[in-house]
């Protein structure tokens, strides 16, 4: 049977071939896409683990909502009832039209959670830190899009009249009459077991966690100028050889509010812990000088069709060229923060006021000019900085 969705904001007319009897079966499938060859794999890290959703769905397992978030956020089990993947319906965004948690649409506005992210925009930045996170370097758990049928998932009653063919039934309103199950797109993460997040441990053990495992997000974070990395969104797992020798991985989650179109909420949790003013290795180094901006650029183009604009590539752009200019003056991750972060609310960011002093006198849309006069700027100030450190 073909299922096709035709109410997501940037992915219209969707179809996928699914194996179901009747049009209101629950399943759950992986959105398949241009841009991973077959047997690729990025393009089946999941499969696996969609399938063991579904056979969960099937087997009467149904999607359980977080309670955490501002967002419509489902764990996925298996027959067994283990949790193998957490689901994030793009219509249960913050202001979007099925909102769980009270973050109903604003009229006349489609501004997102945070500035730069339009409402229905954030299913597809999940994906896409996955996507650019090549070698799993920072150990994005696989993500990927997929459609989703079950009636557990959340629908204002009230909105069915704006979206018919992007809804579902909430449990409350289905004890109460039959309502037919609709299919809803989102981004589909793997589960991971961990110990906990660093939102809930004391700075002291937070001062354990090992530099490379923060460094390895703070590269992320910058590459895509997270707004959102708050310690509830860093989870640690703690490990033991056989020798009983402990370590500890971070592991990155959420990232639905990265690659904005602005650059004024930039957010990053670790830039207070000392591993940030730590030195940066060589691996490190040599892992963000191979990077490139442009492969990143038409990689998501391709996969992603119309869902970022050019003023998010001109953000990817700007981060990227700060994070490799830093890189060579040997400043550290905390340094990079500093100039990226405001200081104060209303205070533009270090780099707000240079891109805004670059912006002078050039068309917005002449985008070479002005990445070079910035780059001009950035070579100045970030040798100021180096220059300091090493007077300390």
């Amino acid at each position: 049977m073909r299922v096709r969705v035709s109410g997501a904001r940037h992915l219209r007319k969707i179809s996928v071939d699914i194996d179901i009897k009747n049009s209101d079966d629950e399943f759950v499938q992986l959105v398949e896409n241009a841009e991973a060859p077959s047997g690729s794999p990025k393009s089946h890290a999941l499969s696996h683990l969609v399938q063991s959703a579904w056979d969960g769905l099937r087997s009467g397992k149904h999607p359980v909502l977080c309670e955490e978030g501002v967002g419509g956020t489902y764990f996925m089990r298996d027959s067994r009832n283990n949790i193998v993947g957490v689901f994030k319906p793009e219509d249960e965004e913050p202001y979007n039209i099925n909102n769980p948690k009270g973050y109903m649409p604003r009229r006349g506005s489609d501004a997102g959670f945070k500035e730069g992210i339009l409402v229905g925009e954030a299913s597809v930045r999940e994906c896409a830190a996955y996507v650019l996170d090549y070698d799993n370097f920072s150990g994005v758990p696989p993500t990927d899009l997929v459609l989703c049928q079950h009636n557990a998932f959340y629908s204002n009653p009230s909105s069915e009249s704006v979206e018919p063919e992007f809804t579902s039934g909430t449990p409350e309103v289905l004890k109460k009459r039959k309502q037919s199950k609709k299919v809803k797109i989102g981004s589909f993460q793997q589960y991971k077991q961990h110990n906990g997040d660093a939102e809930e441990i004391s700075r002291s053990l937070i001062a354990q966690f090992p530099v490379n495992e923060v460094h390895k997000i703070a590269l992320l974070d910058i590459r895509l100028f997270n707004t959102d990395r708050h310690g509830g969104n860093i989870l640690y797992k703690e490990w033991a050889d056989m020798f009983g020798k402990k370590s500890i991985e971070l592991i990155p989650i959420d990232h639905s509010y990265t690659i904005p179109s602005t650059l004024d909420e930039a957010w990053f949790e670790w830039q207070t812990w000392p591993q940030a003013m730590m030195p940066i290795d060589a691996y490190t180094k040599d892992y963000v000088s191979s990077l490139d901006v442009e492969k990143d650029i038409k990689l998501l183009k391709r996969k992603f069709a119309d869902s970022f604009r050019q003023e998010h590539f001109r953000v990817l752009r700007i981060s990227m060229m700060l994070l490799k200019k830093a890189m060579k003056l040997d400043l550290t991750f905390g340094d990079i923060a500093s100039v990226m972060c405001r200081s104060k609310p209303k205070e533009a960011s270090l780099l707000e006021k240079l891109c805004a002093q670059a912006a002078q006198g050039i068309d917005k849309r002449n985008e070479g000019p002005f990445l070079e006069k910035l780059g001009e700027l950035l070579d100045v100030e970030l040798g100021k900085m180096s220059q300091e450190k090493r007077k300390d």
